[in-house]
């Protein structure tokens, strides 16, 4: 179990940041998953302030996806267990940039785009997501940095709720590899596959917050 100290009590502003920070994890925990899995029949792309990155298996460029997957790691632990509050402000704030400064200058320069996911064929005006979403992130980091002032370190440890949720949410990594790995393209099981991989993103908040023992 690890040994960490909660430094900051369960907060409801504080989950829903980390609610809308685990939808942009997505982006990231998706294809490092499928490249692994899939291979070369997977490809992904990004573009980062007009520098254009993309991969298909296990080559070079999946270690920036990897970078990536251990920034979210610290940026999910910083909310409750990171006693230096102002290393936990940056990491919110270099996320934020990251990902919808990134946005908002990609639709600046290039107009209004089409989110397209083949798996589950879901396609979705970039435009009509990211100017919500990111408005709406913008105001729960100037709330929960506010807020992080004013709350107390309570006497919570990292304990069996917190790795319960971990066990839930990955014990399926087995099940989802096989999926992925010798399914179907675009079939059932590439779209079970993606279901779990979407509600591990999702529902990492729920391994990170700090839990009272009854």
């Amino acid at each position: 179990m690890l040994k960490l100290k909660a430094h900051k009590p369960n907060n409801l502003w504080f989950n829903l940041l980390l609610f809308v920070i685990s939808f942009t994890f997505l982006i990231v925990w998706l294809p490092l998953i499928r490249s692994i899995c899939d291979g070369t029949s997977y490809q992904w792309g990004t573009t980062i302030y007009g520098f254009a990155i993309s991969g298909a298996g296990l080559t070079w460029s999946l270690l920036f996806i990897f970078i990536q997957f251990v920034f979210y790691l610290f940026l999910f632990l910083s909310f409750y267990w990171m006693k230096n509050r102002m290393v936990h402000k940056i990491l919110v704030i270099i996320w934020y940039l990251f990902v919808f400064g990134n946005l908002f200058f990609d639709i600046a320069v290039n107009g209004d785009t089409m989110f397209h996911g083949d798996t589950l064929n879901v396609h979705v005006s970039l435009l009509s997501l990211v100017l919500p979403l990111g408005l709406f992130a913008l105001g729960l980091i100037a709330f929960v940095f506010r807020k992080d002032l004013s709350l107390e370190s309570p006497d919570i440890g990292w304990n069996r709720k917190n790795n319960r949720w971990f066990i839930i949410l990955y014990g399926l990594l087995p099940i989802q590899i096989m999926l992925l790995a010798f399914g179907e393209p675009h079939g059932t099981t590439d779209q079970i596959g993606v279901v779990i991989c979407i509600l591990q993103a999702l529902l990492v908040p729920l391994i990170v917050r700090p839990y009272k023992m009854s």
